[in-house]
């Protein structure tokens, strides 16, 4: 039987004109500057702002005093301007601007103390010194005149550990920057000359090599004896010393010159090397309450001059020109608002940060709580990503040290009563100070595991050594040797 195709019955395929309405967001420009405004720490969005101020012939840099009496809804009224000119490019200014000052402050209305105030609790908590990140920057910029080359030496100092140590990943960074392992490697060799003595070093064999090469204690057998650091690890001095072609005395003389040496080119644990300056935020006690502040000495501050924006558009000019300085003029004012915003939404999360984290400044770090970002976002009604964008680069000042914005979020460790979480940043502070106090005896990943069982926390064996290598701490067997040679 034949098939039979019903024509009638067969979907109709057209073109259509309709219309169909719909809501959704457009990324404008204005709004992803905006956006990138909230990731900018303070002294970024000083860079960026110079740079702005190069491209607008209405912005300028406000270096007069705090104390000026500038009114900030006179400068940021009036906020349909530039959709008022965008539709009538022929209209003067002077038709639709209301008088204005000349110029006009940004950051008057947002509630701040006084510069001087500022500038003496900074000076009570971080008197500035020169971090290792700004003296390798330096060193960097004397050293190399090829812009690829400094961009290689600043991506090597980014990957600098903070005892001093280099141990990142040649490969890796040459897939980052597209550029050949050789040109990374060359540059680092020269990184490896720079003040402190023995920066860059890729492990304590090498940081003891270059140490002893200036002392002049550098021998034949000496090297021999670093390149099996192992074998006296194990106490084998009769087997060095046949290595060495040395009497055993000879081994235990070079032992007590390597322990002149230091053990880290950077001594001190500290953050130096990804610090560019003053923080972003200040925390004070007032009373019985804390405040939370925007630092003044970095937060950049910007005018527009509308006295000029007024004059040059009573002048007769091309239809071209007024629209050009239209735009800049609106793009000006724009700014301006977003960099409000941006100021006031870091005091917001910066203030619901402390709120929540009030028993870490009141009693210490083994009292902070587990904070995750949906908990500000939904507490000030924002969205996670913005939280985020905040919270990536800016450092606060407390009185119990300067962090970054991220350090007070933390996952939640449960602990083995069953009781309250714990954060992980307290599981960290419990393995280092453990760590730090270990005596000769070194604390593998599995006892640390133990002794934290112990105390109400139970975590993983892969757990303690992902919190230890993000702390920047060596493993059991580093640590050993370390010891053995500076005991």
């Amino acid at each position: 039987m034949p098939y039979i195709i019903n024509r009638y019955n067969m979907a109709k395929l057209s073109l259509i004109l309709g219309q169909k309405q719909s809501q959704g967001i457009v990324l404008t420009p204005q709004l992803l500057q905006s956006i990138k405004l909230f990731e900018l720490n303070n002294l970024e969005l000083e860079f960026y702002l110079a740079n702005e101020v190069l491209e607008n012939p209405f912005l300028e840099n406000n270096e007069s005093s705090l104390d000026e009496d500038i009114d900030l809804k006179e400068g940021l009224s009036n906020e349909n301007d530039s959709r008022t000119l965008e539709a009538n490019p022929d209209l003067e200014a002077s038709q639709i601007e209301n008088p204005m000052d000349d110029y006009t402050n940004i950051y008057d209305d947002i509630p701040l103390s006084s510069a001087n105030e500022l500038t003496n609790v900074v000076e009570e908590t971080i008197p500035y010194k020169k971090s290792i990140y700004e003296n390798l920057t330096e060193q960097v910029d004397l050293n190399f005149s090829d812009y690829v080359d400094r961009s290689i030496g600043y991506t090597l100092i980014e990957h600098l550990d903070s005892d001093g140590y280099f141990r990142s990943n040649i490969t890796e960074i040459s897939h980052q920057l597209n550029i050949p392992e050789i040109r990374i490697k060359k540059i680092l060799s020269i990184l490896k000359s720079f003040e402190p003595i023995g920066i860059f070093s890729k492990n304590i064999e090498e940081y003891l090599f270059i140490q002893l090469k200036k002392m002049q204690l550098l021998s034949t057998p000496m090297e021999c004896l670093l390149e099996n650091l192992s074998e006296l690890l194990n106490g084998n001095i009769p087997v060095l010393s046949k290595i060495c072609d040395v009497t055993d005395d000879d081994i235990l003389i070079m032992l007590k010159q390597i322990r002149r040496c230091s053990q880290k080119p950077i001594d001190t644990f500290e953050e130096d090397h990804i610090r560019s300056g003053e923080p972003d935020i200040i925390v004070k006690k007032d009373s019985s309450n804390w405040i939370v502040e925007l630092n003044e000495n970095t937060l950049p501050r910007i005018l527009i001059n509308t006295g000029y924006w007024e004059e040059l558009a009573k002048k007769n000019m091309t239809k071209e020109d007024k629209q050009y300085l239209a735009e800049r003029y609106a793009s000006g004012k724009w700014l301006l608002k977003a960099t409000e915003q941006r100021a006031a939404t870091i005091l917001r999360v910066s203030a619901e940060i402390i709120k929540k984290q009030n028993d870490f400044l009141e009693k210490g770090l083994s009292y902070i709580k587990p904070m995750i970002l949906k908990d500000i976002a939904k507490e000030l009604d924002l969205h996670e990503s913005t939280i985020s964008r905040i919270t990536n680069s800016k450092e606060i000042s407390t009185p119990r040290g300067v962090f970054q914005l991220k350090f007070f979020f933390s996952k939640a460790i449960s602990s083995i009563d069953g009781g309250e979480d714990i954060s992980s940043q307290v599981v960290k502070n419990k393995i280092k100070k453990l760590i730090d106090n270990e005596g000769q005896i070194v604390l593998s990943d599995t006892k640390l595991v133990s002794l934290l069982k112990e105390s109400g926390i139970n975590v993983a064996r892969r757990t303690v050594a992902k919190y230890r290598a993000n702390m920047k701490i060596l493993p059991s067997f580093e640590r050993k040797k370390s010891k053995f040679l500076y005991s």
